[in-house]
C-alpha cells in the first residue's frame, strides 16, 4: 500500500508530467529547429541554394508591372530638376539687381560723404583763419 502510495501520489505525478512535458517541448523544438538550420542560406558563399527558376513558389503572379511607378519617379526628377534650374536662374538675375542697386547705392554715399568732406574742410578753413576776408 506504501508503495502505490509513492506512486500515485500526487506531487510525484505532477513532477512526472513536467519531465514529460518537457522532454516532449525539447523533442519538438530541436527537430524544428535542426530542419531548419541544416538548410544552407541562400547568400552564403558556396551554398547551392534553389536557382532562379527553382523557388519555393514558381509562380509568376509574384512579378509585378513596375513601368508605372518608373514612369511616375522619372516624371518627379524631370520636374525637380527643372524647379532647381528655375530658381537658380532666378537667383541669378535676383542678384544682377542687388549688385546694380548696392553698386547705385555706394555711388550714393561716396558722394554724399565726399560733399560732406569738403563742406567740413572749408568750415575748418573759415574758422581757422578768420582775419582773411571771405568770398
Amino acid at each position: 500500500m506504501q508503495i502505490l502510495k509513492r506512486v500515485f501520489n500526487p506531487t510525484a505525478l505532477r513532477q512526472w508530467a513536467i519531465v514529460f512535458l518537457a522532454g516532449l517541448v525539447v523533442l519538438v523544438t530541436t527537430a524544428c529547429g535542426a530542419a531548419q538550420s541544416s538548410t544552407p542560406a541562400r547568400n552564403s558563399v558556396g551554398s547551392a541554394g534553389p536557382g532562379q527558376n527553382e523557388t519555393m513558389y514558381p509562380h509568376k503572379d509574384t512579378v509585378r508591372d513596375t513601368s508605372a511607378a518608373d514612369a511616375k519617379a522619372d516624371r518627379m526628377i524631370r520636374q525637380a530638376e527643372q524647379r532647381i534650374e528655375s530658381t537658380d536662374d532666378n537667383a541669378v538675375k535676383e542678384a544682377a539687381k542687388n549688385i546694380g542697386k548696392s553698386t547705385q547705392r555706394a555711388a550714393d554715399n561716396a558722394a554724399a560723404n565726399t560733399k560732406g568732406a569738403i563742406d567740413r574742410a572749408a568750415n575748418t578753413v573759415d574758422r581757422n583763419t578768420p582775419d582773411l576776408p571771405h568770398s
